[in-house]
Order: C-alpha cells, then sequence, then structure tokens
C-alpha cells in the first residue's frame, strides 16, 4: 500500500497539473472550462439540496457522487483557467521579495545594531540595487556600500565587488590576496553558495572586480512563505558578518551576478 503522507506519491499529480498548466488554452475554451465547471458544481449542489428536503437517498447519494468527481476535476480546471497568468503571479511575487522582504530583513539584521539606513536604489525585473549609509550623526560607516540582488525563479546570484588595490591570482578560494574577505567567502559556502572560479569584470556604473557567489534555490522557492524569509533573513545575516568583520577601508559593494558569467 502506498503511503499518501510520502511527498512523492503526490508527485505523478502535480506533474499532470503543471503539464495543462504548460497548455496555451485560447480565451475562449478557458471561458467553456468554467462554464461547465460551474453548471456542473452548481448542479450538484442543487440535487443536494433537493434531496435534503424531500429525504430520497437516492437522488442524495448521486449528488454525493457527483460532488466527489467533480472537485478533484476542479483543481485541473482552475489550473488551465488561472494557470495561464501564472508567469506574471511570480513576477509579482519576486518583486515583492526585491521590494519588500530583502530591505525590511536586512534593515532589521545588518543595520539597526550599527545605525545604519538601506535606501532602495533601483529595481529592473529581478534586480534589484540598495545603499547603506550611516545614520546622520553617527560615523558608523564611511562611504556608503552599495549591493544589489539578482533574483531568478531557481536561482539567485550575489557579487562583492573589491577594491582596484586588491589583484588575487590564482583559485580565489583560500587566496592571500583575499585574506580579509575569507569570512566572507567561509560564510557564503556554509550556506549554500557557489563560489565562481573566476572574478567579474563590470564596466559602467556596475564597474569592477568581484567575487560571485550563486546557488541553486528550493523547488517552488516563490510559493514557499518559510523558505522566502529564511532566504531573505540569511541575507540580513550575511551583509552582517561582511560589516562586522570588515578589515579593508574600501567600501565594500554587492552587485548581482549575471548568468553568463557562472561558470
Amino acid at each position: 500500500m502506498s503511503d499518501s503522507s510520502n511527498p512523492s506519491s503526490a508527485q505523478p499529480s502535480s506533474e499532470v497539473v503543471r503539464w495543462l498548466q504548460s497548455l496555451a488554452l485560447p480565451l475562449w475554451a478557458r471561458g467553456v472550462l468554467v462554464i461547465v465547471f460551474l453548471a456542473v458544481m452548481l448542479g450538484g449542489l442543487g440535487l443536494v439540496v433537493w434531496a435534503v428536503f424531500n429525504r430520497d437517498k437516492e437522488s442524495m447519494t448521486a449528488a454525493i457522487s457527483l460532488l466527489t468527481v467533480a472537485l478533484p476535476v476542479s483543481l485541473i480546471v482552475i489550473g488551465l483557467v488561472f494557470g495561464q497568468r501564472s508567469e506574471k503571479r511570480l513576477a509579482n511575487i519576486t518583486h515583492t521579495i526585491l521590494d519588500k522582504l530583502i530591505p525590511q530583513q536586512v534593515q532589521e539584521i545588518a543595520c539597526q545594531s550599527r545605525k545604519l539606513q538601506l535606501t532602495p536604489l533601483l529595481r529592473t525585473g529581478c534586480r534589484a540595487t540598495y545603499t547603506l549609509t550611516a545614520q546622520q550623526g553617527h560615523n558608523s560607516l564611511k562611504s556608503p556600500l552599495r549591493f544589489s540582488v539578482e533574483l531568478n525563479v531557481r536561482k539567485v546570484n550575489v557579487m562583492f565587488s573589491l577594491p582596484d588595490a586588491i589583484q588575487p591570482a590564482g583559485p580565489l578560494d583560500k587566496n592571500p590576496a583575499l585574506s580579509a574577505y575569507q569570512h566572507v567567502i567561509a560564510g557564503a559556502q556554509a550556506e549554500g553558495y557557489r563560489l565562481n572560479s573566476e572574478l567579474a569584470e563590470y564596466g559602467g556604473e556596475d564597474g569592477g572586480r568581484a567575487l560571485l557567489f550563486f546557488r541553486a534555490l528550493p523547488d517552488d522557492f516563490l510559493l514557499r512563505p518559510m523558505e522566502k524569509l529564511y532566504f531573505t533573513q540569511d541575507l540580513g545575516f550575511l551583509y552582517a558578518a561582511s560589516l562586522k568583520h570588515r578589515k579593508q577601508p574600501h567600501p565594500l559593494q554587492l552587485h548581482p551576478l549575471q548568468n553568463s558569467h557562472e561558470q
């Protein structure tokens, strides 16, 4: 006997729903599905009410059987009708994480105890840029710190910019030229981030050489509140550790890692 509590037992049905969601149904077809679905559900409910008032056991049994079949089918109908807009929903959730959750957690974890102020600068698609500055009357941060996050559906990219004076040669991990950043590397790797084997080279406003980190996100990450909270809290603690243990006088800047730079 299969264990219904096992998450793998629900995999076939979820795969069917995902396959159905990938179908590009025209508007009229989705309208027909909604009409048929409402007709079946309302007919079944009406039959139940009629059977209760007339004490007709056979009609009651037939109505319950109809609803028992209609309820699972309704999940498929919902997936077909409303799944057509799932891309927009995922994009909206991504924007919410970048615009609200990340600034909130970084402000609470990394900024409050250090008298810093986080200010969102710009968000373009799945990429957001922020700046950290010292609050008025405090010198907890000598120069503004700018960082960006690029959040894809299944992957996050983070970049730590290096001062021009640092020119590491050879493997980046345990590199003597990056001794001031070993706590950043170790902390990121402990949280599941992978260090890119080469430095990133950026031009324009995102210029500079940088340590590149990236990691995969859990399946359905954007739809799971616990995973989103853990991710944003983890970023807050990572940035707090970077501020606490900084040994270089240069400002530490974080930028997103573009997919084309990943090794």
